[in-house]
Protein backbone atom coordinates (compact mmCIF):
# COMPACT_ATOMS: atom_id res chain seq x y z
CA UNK A 1 0.00 0.00 0.00
CA UNK A 2 1.40 3.40 -0.99
CA UNK A 3 1.79 5.97 1.15
CA UNK A 4 -1.00 8.40 -0.73
CA UNK A 5 -3.12 5.34 -0.30
CA UNK A 6 -2.35 4.72 3.06
CA UNK A 7 -3.19 7.98 4.45
CA UNK A 8 -6.73 8.15 2.30
CA UNK A 9 -7.73 4.87 4.07
CA UNK A 10 -6.57 6.23 7.67
CA UNK A 11 -8.64 9.42 6.59
CA UNK A 12 -11.86 7.62 5.34
CA UNK A 13 -11.57 5.38 8.85
CA UNK A 14 -10.93 7.92 11.10
CA UNK A 15 -14.00 9.75 9.72
CA UNK A 16 -16.36 6.82 9.82
CA UNK A 17 -14.49 6.40 13.52
CA UNK A 18 -15.21 9.71 14.60
CA UNK A 19 -19.02 9.89 13.89
CA UNK A 20 -19.37 7.00 14.34
CA UNK A 21 -18.67 7.94 18.32
CA UNK A 22 -20.28 10.74 17.87
CA UNK A 23 -23.48 10.01 17.16
CA UNK A 24 -23.43 7.21 19.50
CA UNK A 25 -22.60 8.89 22.51
CA UNK A 26 -25.14 11.69 21.50
CA UNK A 27 -27.51 9.16 21.21
CA UNK A 28 -27.30 7.91 24.60
CA UNK A 29 -29.07 11.60 25.54
CA UNK A 30 -31.94 9.40 24.22
CA UNK A 31 -31.97 7.41 27.23
CA UNK A 32 -30.59 10.17 29.73
CA UNK A 33 -33.01 13.07 29.43
CA UNK A 34 -36.01 11.31 28.72
CA UNK A 35 -36.37 10.95 32.85
CA UNK A 36 -35.99 15.25 32.66
CA UNK A 37 -38.68 14.99 29.67
CA UNK A 38 -40.94 13.18 31.59
CA UNK A 39 -40.76 14.49 35.43
CA UNK A 40 -44.53 16.19 34.95
CA UNK A 41 -45.85 12.95 33.70
CA UNK A 42 -44.26 10.62 36.24
CA UNK A 43 -45.93 13.02 38.76
CA UNK A 44 -49.57 12.36 37.33
CA UNK A 45 -48.91 8.76 36.58
CA UNK A 46 -47.07 7.82 39.52
CA UNK A 47 -47.07 10.52 42.09
CA UNK A 48 -43.72 11.45 41.69
CA UNK A 49 -43.04 14.86 43.34
CA UNK A 50 -40.07 17.08 43.22
CA UNK A 51 -38.81 15.46 46.07
CA UNK A 52 -38.62 12.03 45.21
CA UNK A 53 -37.77 12.70 41.47
CA UNK A 54 -34.73 14.24 42.91
CA UNK A 55 -34.19 11.03 44.70
CA UNK A 56 -34.67 9.11 41.87
CA UNK A 57 -31.97 11.61 39.54
CA UNK A 58 -29.70 11.36 42.28
CA UNK A 59 -29.52 7.81 42.66
CA UNK A 60 -29.19 7.11 39.19
CA UNK A 61 -26.48 9.90 39.13
CA UNK A 62 -24.34 8.29 41.92
CA UNK A 63 -24.26 5.17 39.75
CA UNK A 64 -22.75 6.60 37.10
CA UNK A 65 -20.61 8.54 39.19
CA UNK A 66 -19.24 5.07 40.40
CA UNK A 67 -19.37 3.58 37.06
CA UNK A 68 -16.86 6.77 35.79
CA UNK A 69 -14.26 5.92 38.02
CA UNK A 70 -14.40 1.90 37.27
CA UNK A 71 -15.21 2.55 33.93
CA UNK A 72 -11.87 4.38 32.88
CA UNK A 73 -8.82 1.89 33.93
CA UNK A 74 -11.62 -0.98 32.31
CA UNK A 75 -11.54 0.99 28.61
CA UNK A 76 -7.74 1.17 29.14
CA UNK A 77 -7.14 -2.03 29.63
CA UNK A 78 -9.65 -4.07 27.15
CA UNK A 79 -10.43 -1.22 24.75
CA UNK A 80 -12.70 1.44 24.61
CA UNK A 81 -14.80 0.28 21.93
CA UNK A 82 -15.91 -3.04 23.33
CA UNK A 83 -17.20 -1.04 26.53
CA UNK A 84 -18.89 1.66 24.67
CA UNK A 85 -21.04 -0.42 23.11
CA UNK A 86 -21.67 -2.57 25.92
CA UNK A 87 -22.94 0.84 27.81
CA UNK A 88 -25.45 1.34 24.39
CA UNK A 89 -26.75 -1.84 24.48
CA UNK A 90 -27.18 -2.42 28.29
CA UNK A 91 -28.73 1.17 28.71
CA UNK A 92 -31.09 0.89 25.77
CA UNK A 93 -32.64 -2.40 27.32
CA UNK A 94 -32.98 -0.91 31.06
CA UNK A 95 -35.15 1.88 29.61
CA UNK A 96 -37.15 -0.21 27.68
CA UNK A 97 -37.59 -2.67 31.06
CA UNK A 98 -38.81 0.64 32.92
CA UNK A 99 -42.16 0.48 30.90
CA UNK A 100 -43.07 -3.10 32.44
CA UNK A 101 -44.16 -1.05 35.20
CA UNK A 102 -43.54 -2.52 39.22
CA UNK A 103 -42.96 -0.76 42.37
CA UNK A 104 -41.41 2.54 42.35
CA UNK A 105 -38.12 0.83 43.55
CA UNK A 106 -38.03 -1.22 40.29
CA UNK A 107 -38.06 1.96 38.88
CA UNK A 108 -35.72 3.00 40.72
CA UNK A 109 -33.17 0.29 40.08
CA UNK A 110 -33.54 -0.19 36.43
CA UNK A 111 -32.63 3.97 35.98
CA UNK A 112 -29.74 3.64 38.13
CA UNK A 113 -28.64 0.54 36.18
CA UNK A 114 -29.20 2.47 33.15
CA UNK A 115 -27.11 5.11 34.03
CA UNK A 116 -24.68 2.95 35.35
CA UNK A 117 -23.74 1.56 31.95
CA UNK A 118 -23.88 4.92 30.32
CA UNK A 119 -21.15 5.36 32.28
CA UNK A 120 -18.99 3.18 30.22
CA UNK A 121 -19.63 5.46 26.84
CA UNK A 122 -17.53 8.63 27.71
CA UNK A 123 -14.43 6.17 28.78
CA UNK A 124 -14.41 3.96 26.07
CA UNK A 125 -14.84 7.35 23.61
CA UNK A 126 -11.93 8.98 25.54
CA UNK A 127 -9.72 5.89 25.04
CA UNK A 128 -10.03 5.50 21.53
CA UNK A 129 -9.30 9.35 20.16
CA UNK A 130 -6.00 9.55 21.23
CA UNK A 131 -5.70 6.63 18.73
CA UNK A 132 -6.51 8.72 15.34
CA UNK A 133 -5.32 12.09 16.65
CA UNK A 134 -1.70 13.69 17.38
CA UNK A 135 -1.30 15.44 20.75
CA UNK A 136 -1.39 18.52 18.69
CA UNK A 137 -4.81 18.09 17.82
CA UNK A 138 -6.01 16.82 21.39
CA UNK A 139 -7.82 20.34 22.06
CA UNK A 140 -9.25 20.88 18.40
CA UNK A 141 -10.23 16.87 17.85
CA UNK A 142 -11.68 16.63 21.81
CA UNK A 143 -13.71 19.86 21.12
CA UNK A 144 -15.41 18.69 18.31
CA UNK A 145 -16.34 14.86 20.06
CA UNK A 146 -17.76 16.63 22.86
CA UNK A 147 -20.45 18.56 20.84
CA UNK A 148 -21.98 15.22 20.68
CA UNK A 149 -23.43 15.33 24.60
CA UNK A 150 -24.22 18.93 23.06
CA UNK A 151 -26.08 17.98 20.29
CA UNK A 152 -27.75 14.76 22.21
CA UNK A 153 -28.51 17.40 24.98
CA UNK A 154 -30.19 19.74 21.66
CA UNK A 155 -31.96 17.37 19.85
CA UNK A 156 -33.13 14.53 22.10
CA UNK A 157 -35.72 17.49 24.12
CA UNK A 158 -36.98 18.15 20.54
CA UNK A 159 -37.64 14.49 19.64
CA UNK A 160 -39.32 13.62 23.36
CA UNK A 161 -41.24 17.05 22.97
CA UNK A 162 -42.87 15.57 19.54
CA UNK A 163 -43.11 12.37 20.74
CA UNK A 164 -45.16 13.90 24.05
CA UNK A 165 -47.55 15.24 21.12
CA UNK A 166 -48.22 11.95 19.39
CA UNK A 167 -48.23 10.12 22.54
CA UNK A 168 -50.13 9.48 26.14
CA UNK A 169 -48.66 8.43 29.11
CA UNK A 170 -44.69 8.61 30.36
CA UNK A 171 -44.23 4.85 29.07
CA UNK A 172 -43.79 5.92 25.40
CA UNK A 173 -40.75 8.36 26.44
CA UNK A 174 -38.88 5.12 27.64
CA UNK A 175 -39.51 2.34 25.22
CA UNK A 176 -38.60 4.60 22.11
CA UNK A 177 -35.95 5.81 22.90
CA UNK A 178 -34.64 2.62 24.08
CA UNK A 179 -35.14 1.21 20.76
CA UNK A 180 -33.71 4.02 19.21
CA UNK A 181 -30.89 3.20 21.39
CA UNK A 182 -30.27 0.04 19.99
CA UNK A 183 -30.51 0.82 16.24
CA UNK A 184 -27.99 3.42 17.07
CA UNK A 185 -25.39 1.11 18.46
CA UNK A 186 -25.73 -1.51 15.24
CA UNK A 187 -24.52 1.55 13.38
CA UNK A 188 -21.55 2.59 15.65
CA UNK A 189 -20.88 -1.30 15.77
CA UNK A 190 -19.85 -0.89 12.24
CA UNK A 191 -17.90 2.49 11.97
CA UNK A 192 -16.07 2.89 15.17
CA UNK A 193 -12.51 1.26 15.07
CA UNK A 194 -10.36 1.09 18.22
CA UNK A 195 -7.61 1.90 16.25
CA UNK A 196 -5.67 1.96 12.76
CA UNK A 197 -4.44 -1.42 13.02
CA UNK A 198 -7.55 -3.00 13.49
CA UNK A 199 -7.84 -2.59 9.95
CA UNK A 200 -4.85 -2.93 8.82
CA UNK A 201 -3.40 0.02 8.81
CA UNK A 202 -0.46 1.54 10.03
CA UNK A 203 -0.80 3.13 13.75
CA UNK A 204 0.07 6.28 15.12
CA UNK A 205 3.02 6.74 16.89
CA UNK A 206 3.36 9.72 19.22
CA UNK A 207 5.94 10.36 22.31
CA UNK A 208 4.61 7.93 25.92
CA UNK A 209 2.88 10.64 27.72
CA UNK A 210 4.90 13.36 29.72
CA UNK A 211 2.21 13.73 32.11
CA UNK A 212 1.84 10.13 33.32
CA UNK A 213 5.28 8.25 32.79
CA UNK A 214 4.05 5.22 32.89
CA UNK A 215 6.98 2.52 32.51
CA UNK A 216 7.46 1.26 29.34
CA UNK A 217 7.24 -2.77 29.91
CA UNK A 218 6.11 -5.11 27.73
CA UNK A 219 2.05 -6.44 28.18
CA UNK A 220 -0.70 -5.18 30.16
CA UNK A 221 -0.37 -1.83 32.82
CA UNK A 222 -2.04 -2.38 36.20
CA UNK A 223 -4.45 -0.52 36.68
CA UNK A 224 -3.52 1.60 39.23
CA UNK A 225 -0.16 2.58 38.02
CA UNK A 226 -1.73 4.75 35.98
CA UNK A 227 -4.38 6.33 38.35
CA UNK A 228 -1.51 6.47 41.02
CA UNK A 229 0.54 8.99 38.42
CA UNK A 230 -2.17 11.05 38.07
CA UNK A 231 -3.39 11.69 41.74
CA UNK A 232 0.19 12.81 42.49
CA UNK A 233 0.00 15.56 40.46
CA UNK A 234 -1.25 19.11 42.10
CA UNK A 235 -3.08 19.95 38.87
CA UNK A 236 -4.76 17.17 38.14
CA UNK A 237 -6.76 17.62 41.62
CA UNK A 238 -7.61 21.15 41.02
CA UNK A 239 -9.05 19.45 37.61
CA UNK A 240 -11.10 16.82 39.73
CA UNK A 241 -12.32 20.14 41.83
CA UNK A 242 -13.37 22.19 38.93
CA UNK A 243 -14.96 18.70 37.56
CA UNK A 244 -17.19 18.74 40.61
CA UNK A 245 -18.28 21.71 40.49
CA UNK A 246 -18.83 22.26 36.81
CA UNK A 247 -20.68 19.09 36.21
CA UNK A 248 -23.30 19.84 38.92
CA UNK A 249 -24.01 23.36 37.59
CA UNK A 250 -24.51 20.92 34.25
CA UNK A 251 -26.34 18.34 35.25
CA UNK A 252 -29.03 20.71 37.08
CA UNK A 253 -29.55 22.51 34.56
CA UNK A 254 -29.60 19.22 32.29
CA UNK A 255 -32.37 18.01 34.70
CA UNK A 256 -34.22 21.16 35.93
CA UNK A 257 -34.79 23.61 33.06
CA UNK A 258 -38.01 21.62 31.68
CA UNK A 259 -39.49 21.97 34.96
CA UNK A 260 -38.31 25.27 35.69
CA UNK A 261 -40.04 26.60 32.44
CA UNK A 262 -42.93 24.66 33.27
CA UNK A 263 -42.81 26.67 36.82
CA UNK A 264 -42.85 30.00 35.18
CA UNK A 265 -45.94 29.06 33.05
CA UNK A 266 -44.98 26.81 29.69
CA UNK A 267 -46.76 24.15 28.94
CA UNK A 268 -44.85 20.12 29.12
CA UNK A 269 -44.10 20.35 25.38
CA UNK A 270 -43.32 23.77 25.05
CA UNK A 271 -41.12 23.66 28.43
CA UNK A 272 -39.12 20.86 26.53
CA UNK A 273 -38.26 22.67 24.10
CA UNK A 274 -37.13 25.85 25.62
CA UNK A 275 -34.55 23.95 27.41
CA UNK A 276 -32.65 23.08 24.70
CA UNK A 277 -31.64 26.81 24.52
CA UNK A 278 -29.05 25.27 27.21
CA UNK A 279 -26.96 22.87 24.85
CA UNK A 280 -27.84 24.69 21.80
CA UNK A 281 -25.71 27.49 23.01
CA UNK A 282 -23.43 25.22 24.67
CA UNK A 283 -22.26 23.82 21.22
CA UNK A 284 -21.28 26.89 20.18
CA UNK A 285 -19.10 27.62 23.72
CA UNK A 286 -17.53 24.11 23.42
CA UNK A 287 -16.27 24.72 20.09
CA UNK A 288 -15.29 27.75 20.69
CA UNK A 289 -13.15 26.95 23.94
CA UNK A 290 -11.09 23.78 22.48
CA UNK A 291 -9.95 25.91 19.39
CA UNK A 292 -8.93 28.85 21.11
CA UNK A 293 -7.00 27.14 23.63
CA UNK A 294 -4.89 25.19 20.95
CA UNK A 295 -4.26 28.84 18.51
CA UNK A 296 -4.22 31.09 20.51
CA UNK A 297 -3.59 30.62 24.53
CA UNK A 298 -0.94 27.73 23.15
CA UNK A 299 -2.89 24.65 24.82
CA UNK A 300 -3.09 26.44 27.69
CA UNK A 301 -6.26 25.84 29.30
CA UNK A 302 -6.85 28.25 32.06
CA UNK A 303 -7.18 31.98 30.74
CA UNK A 304 -9.76 30.33 27.99
CA UNK A 305 -11.90 28.40 31.63
CA UNK A 306 -11.65 31.89 33.93
CA UNK A 307 -12.72 34.21 30.85
CA UNK A 308 -15.96 31.78 30.73
CA UNK A 309 -16.76 31.38 34.11
CA UNK A 310 -16.88 34.81 34.69
CA UNK A 311 -19.79 35.07 31.90
CA UNK A 312 -21.12 31.81 33.76
CA UNK A 313 -21.08 34.29 37.27
CA UNK A 314 -23.08 36.49 35.82
CA UNK A 315 -25.28 34.92 33.80
CA UNK A 316 -26.29 32.72 36.87
CA UNK A 317 -26.84 36.33 39.01
CA UNK A 318 -29.39 37.53 36.65
CA UNK A 319 -31.48 34.61 36.55
CA UNK A 320 -31.54 34.63 40.46
CA UNK A 321 -33.22 38.28 39.86
CA UNK A 322 -35.27 37.32 36.71
CA UNK A 323 -38.48 38.74 38.28
CA UNK A 324 -37.14 42.16 38.49
CA UNK A 325 -35.33 42.32 35.29
CA UNK A 326 -38.23 41.18 33.73
CA UNK A 327 -40.31 43.75 35.32
CA UNK A 328 -37.81 46.51 34.13
CA UNK A 329 -37.47 45.35 30.59
CA UNK A 330 -41.03 44.16 30.53
CA UNK A 331 -40.59 41.15 29.70
CA UNK A 332 -42.20 37.78 30.66
CA UNK A 333 -40.04 35.91 33.07
CA UNK A 334 -40.03 33.06 30.90
CA UNK A 335 -39.30 35.05 27.88
CA UNK A 336 -36.01 36.75 29.55
CA UNK A 337 -34.99 33.01 31.03
CA UNK A 338 -34.89 31.91 27.34
CA UNK A 339 -31.47 34.05 25.91
CA UNK A 340 -30.43 33.72 29.97
CA UNK A 341 -30.20 29.99 29.90
CA UNK A 342 -28.47 29.43 26.77
CA UNK A 343 -25.73 32.22 27.99
CA UNK A 344 -25.59 29.72 31.06
CA UNK A 345 -24.82 27.38 28.07
CA UNK A 346 -22.26 28.99 26.34
CA UNK A 347 -20.42 30.18 29.41
CA UNK A 348 -20.39 26.81 31.13
CA UNK A 349 -20.15 24.25 28.57
CA UNK A 350 -17.01 25.14 26.85
CA UNK A 351 -14.80 24.61 30.63
CA UNK A 352 -16.92 21.72 31.46
CA UNK A 353 -16.04 19.65 27.78
CA UNK A 354 -12.10 20.62 28.71
CA UNK A 355 -12.37 19.54 32.58
CA UNK A 356 -14.79 16.71 32.67
CA UNK A 357 -13.36 14.31 30.99
CA UNK A 358 -12.65 15.78 27.84
CA UNK A 359 -9.29 17.33 26.80
CA UNK A 360 -7.86 18.10 29.77
CA UNK A 361 -7.89 14.09 30.61
CA UNK A 362 -5.75 14.06 27.22
CA UNK A 363 -2.95 16.44 28.41
CA UNK A 364 -2.69 14.72 31.78
CA UNK A 365 -3.21 10.72 30.66
CA UNK A 366 -1.57 11.11 26.65
CA UNK A 367 -2.69 7.58 25.07
CA UNK A 368 -1.65 5.67 28.28
CA UNK A 369 -3.95 6.84 31.07
CA UNK A 370 -6.34 9.14 28.78
CA UNK A 371 -9.41 6.93 30.13
CA UNK A 372 -8.34 6.53 33.22
CA UNK A 373 -8.03 10.38 33.66
CA UNK A 374 -11.08 10.97 32.31
CA UNK A 375 -12.85 8.60 34.37
CA UNK A 376 -11.66 9.77 37.45
CA UNK A 377 -12.42 13.53 36.38
CA UNK A 378 -16.11 12.06 35.59
CA UNK A 379 -16.16 10.04 38.37
CA UNK A 380 -15.40 12.58 40.63
CA UNK A 381 -17.68 15.62 38.73
CA UNK A 382 -21.04 12.98 38.72
CA UNK A 383 -20.34 12.31 42.70
CA UNK A 384 -21.13 16.52 42.69
CA UNK A 385 -23.71 15.89 40.22
CA UNK A 386 -25.45 13.64 42.47
CA UNK A 387 -26.33 17.00 44.32
CA UNK A 388 -28.26 18.19 41.69
CA UNK A 389 -31.31 15.66 42.14
CA UNK A 390 -31.85 16.08 46.19
CA UNK A 391 -29.68 19.16 46.87
CA UNK A 392 -31.57 21.17 44.12
CA UNK A 393 -34.99 20.00 45.00
CA UNK A 394 -34.18 20.98 48.91
CA UNK A 395 -32.71 24.54 47.52
CA UNK A 396 -36.14 24.63 45.58
CA UNK A 397 -38.34 24.30 48.06
CA UNK A 398 -36.79 25.98 50.92
CA UNK A 399 -35.41 29.34 48.79
CA UNK A 400 -37.01 29.25 45.72
CA UNK A 401 -35.33 29.03 41.69
CA UNK A 402 -33.72 32.41 42.91
CA UNK A 403 -31.84 30.74 46.20
CA UNK A 404 -31.31 27.94 43.60
CA UNK A 405 -28.95 30.03 41.07
CA UNK A 406 -27.36 32.17 43.56
CA UNK A 407 -25.91 29.12 45.20
CA UNK A 408 -24.46 27.94 41.64
CA UNK A 409 -23.44 31.35 40.93
CA UNK A 410 -21.31 31.34 44.23
CA UNK A 411 -19.81 28.13 43.02
CA UNK A 412 -19.17 29.69 39.77
CA UNK A 413 -17.11 32.29 41.28
CA UNK A 414 -15.19 29.58 43.09
CA UNK A 415 -14.38 27.67 40.23
CA UNK A 416 -13.06 30.90 38.23
CA UNK A 417 -10.48 31.00 41.40
CA UNK A 418 -9.26 27.56 40.54
CA UNK A 419 -8.31 28.36 36.87
CA UNK A 420 -6.01 30.55 38.48
CA UNK A 421 -3.64 27.71 39.26
CA UNK A 422 -4.10 26.41 35.90
CA UNK A 423 -3.36 29.77 33.88
CA UNK A 424 0.18 29.31 32.75
CA UNK A 425 0.04 24.92 32.88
Amino acid sequence: MTTAVATAAFTRARTRTFWGLLIGYGAFYLCRNNLSAAASLLDAGLHIDKARFGQIASAGTLCYAVGKVLAGPIADRIGGRRVFLVGLYVSAAANFALTLGGPIGVFVGLWSLSRLFQSLGWAGLVQIMPNWFAPAQYGTAMGAISTSYQLGGAVTPILLAGLMLVTTGWQPLFAIPGLALIGTGLLAQRWIAQRPSALGLPDLHTEPSATVATPQIEGPIAWHVPMRKLLSRPGFWIALGLSFSLTLIRETFGLWMPRYFADLGAANAAAVLKSTAFPILGLTGTLLAGWISDRFSGGRRGPVMAAMLLGLVASLVALAHLQGLSAQLGLEPQTLALPLTGLVGFCLLGPYSMVGGGVIALDFGGKDAAATAAGLLDGVGYFGASLAGVGVAALVERAGWSGAWQALAALSGLSVILCIPLWNR
